[in-house]
């Protein structure tokens, strides 16, 4: 066997056999070997971006930090670090850190200290991804948070406003009208929210008249969703990449007058009081059933 040349090069070859390791998802032997990489060239960045990649998702915020640090300081221009450290930052509440990480990745950030506050724009957030994987819209805080627009169905342990804290590669794509938006896959609940979860089955031969129930709700500052008719159910493939350019899935309809609504309210007997009175002014309608799903998260 030729004797390697660099250090670089033995560094490489570990690094290189890490990674067979981490993709077969043997994360502790891949851990070791991309130190043993460190150790036969401390100088170069990569396997200390990769050590932060494998402590990243595993949810290790202060060895991913401390981890894309050292990467940083092997090479200040890689952007895989500065990204990785303010997400891992901002898991932490270290606002110095992701505030010095986003600015040396070149996003503009408002000038001042603590959390940080972008005006928001939409975003699409995978979450409970290693689970039933829904995907929600969300209002951007900033690189790596979003709080979530969509009431989600309760298997997903999350509630509307809840703040999720998001990778930052791309997985999927969705689009509203012209406008297409890259899916980010959730790392963590970064916040709970006040809101509980309530989900009401209501027959109504006209089902276009939620519009009004839907007002009511938005006026008690809660949200709703009417779930039988905006979810769209998807394969694995189509979800992580561009479902308007994919194959075609069996419509998800239901030809009864019932209707599946999913409800967002801090207090239940808001929610009730606007179900009652609507049901008030339309009694073609009925409520079939009526249970709170999720209960509100606890919250600093």
């Amino acid at each position: 066997m030729p004797k390697l040349r660099s250090a670089r090069e033995r560094a490489d070859l570990i690094n290189t056999y890490a990674n067979r390791l981490s993709h077969r998802g043997d994360e502790a032997r891949a851990l070791h070997w991309y130190e043993q990489a460190t150790q036969a060239d401390p100088a170069w960045a990569v396997p200390w971006f990769n050590i932060g990649l494998v402590h990243k998702y595993r949810g290790e915020w202060a060895q991913s930090l401390a981890a894309n640090r050292q990467a940083l300081e092997s090479d200040g221009g890689h952007e895989g670090a500065c990204w990785n450290l303010g997400i891992a930052a901002t898991a932490l509440r270290d606002w110095p850190s992701a505030r010095e990480a986003w600015r040396r990745y070149g996003i503009p950030l408002p000038e001042g200290e603590g959390p940080i506050e972008i005006e928001g724009s939409l975003g699409a957030v995978r979450i409970d991804p290693e689970g039933n994987a829904e995907v929600v819209w969300c209002d951007r805080i900033d690189p790596a948070r979003g709080r979530i627009r969509n009431v989600p169905f309760p298997g997903s342990g999350h509630r509307y406003a809840d703040i999720v804290l998001h990778d930052g590669a791309a997985n999927g794509k969705r689009r509203i009208g012209e406008n297409e938006y890259l899916v980010f896959d959730e790392l963590e609940l970064w916040q709970a929210s006040p809101y509980s979860t309530f989900e009401a089955w209501i027959a109504t031969p006209a089902p276009e008249l939620l519009s009004t129930l839907a007002e009511r709700i938005h006026r008690g500052g809660g949200q709703i969703e009417d779930w039988t008719q905006s979810v769209r159910y998807i394969c694995k493939a189509c979800s992580e990449g561009d479902p308007d350019q994919a194959h075609d899935h069996p419509a998800v309809g239901d030809s009864s007058d019932t209707r599946w609504i999913g409800l967002a309210a801090v207090e239940e007997s808001m929610v009730r009081a606007a179900i009652d009175d609507w049901l008030g002014e339309h009694p073609e309608a009925s409520l079939v059933e009526f249970r709170r799903s999720l209960a509100a998260g606890v919250t600093d």
